[in-house]
């Protein structure tokens, strides 16, 4: 099963690629988790905010893009680092082209994502989202950035985890069904009582809705 339904990553990885865990292995885990592998998503969560936010995003969790939009540039610096710092562009360029394209986009390249064939929205918005923190990350003090990054990353079992706020948005919103999916995931990911809470409240909520709906075809019957 895909990490998700939007089809806004790139390309399928293929199944041998040791060499590309051992020289790149932001890029390895990147890969894998934009085709569905949870045990990337998580390497990449304990690595920073930055990536994992940036596989959510692309991956069509639109409280994700939200939550990349609202992230201080100096708490991303995993993602700025794995852009800048790229040692495998030729073989991105030829197997993964639009990841190469959003890197390059990001580092300055204005022409670089015409070459994309997709048009998908959420795909243009993270890399202009990306692409002004990248260069708001550069124009501050290094140093100074560099000492907040350390504190930076999403803690889990929190309430913030991304897979639970997620979910209580969909609950807000009466969208249970897409809540149970989001708790869910967050469960397979690092199972914590506010995860499993909130699954159990998106199940009572369909539950009441279901009753209601049996109720009325009774009446008609």
């Amino acid at each position: 099963m895909k990490h998700s339904s939007d089809n806004t990553s790139p390309t399928t990885l293929d199944a041998d690629l040791a060499w590309l865990k051992n020289d790149e292995p932001e890029i390895y885990h990147l890969l894998l988790a934009f085709d569905g592998d949870l045990d990337a998503l998580r390497w990449l969560k304990r690595r920073g905010d930055g990536l994992f936010l940036f596989v959510e995003a692309l991956t069509g969790a639109k409280e994700a893009v939200d939550m990349l939009q609202d992230h201080p540039a100096g708490k991303l610096v995993d993602l700025f680092d794995t852009i800048a710092h790229c040692e495998v562009e030729e073989w991105l360029r030829e197997r993964q082209p639009e990841l190469h394209a959003l890197f390059t986009y990001v580092r300055g390249d204005n022409a670089a994502l015409k070459e994309v064939k997709h048009k998908k929205v959420a795909f243009k918005r993270v890399a202009e989202i990306v692409r002004a923190k990248y260069r708001a990350y550069h124009e501050e003090d290094a140093d100074g950035m560099a000492s907040s990054a350390g504190t930076s990353s999403l803690q889990e079992g929190a309430a913030a985890d991304v897979g639970c706020l997620i979910g209580e948005m969909h609950l807000r919103n009466h969208e249970y069904l897409k809540a149970i999916e989001a708790f869910s995931r967050a469960i397979a990911m690092d199972p914590t009582p506010d995860a499993y809470a909130g699954r159990a409240r998106a199940y009572r909520a369909l539950a009441v809705l279901d009753d209601h709906a049996a109720a009325q075809l009774r009446e008609r019957s």
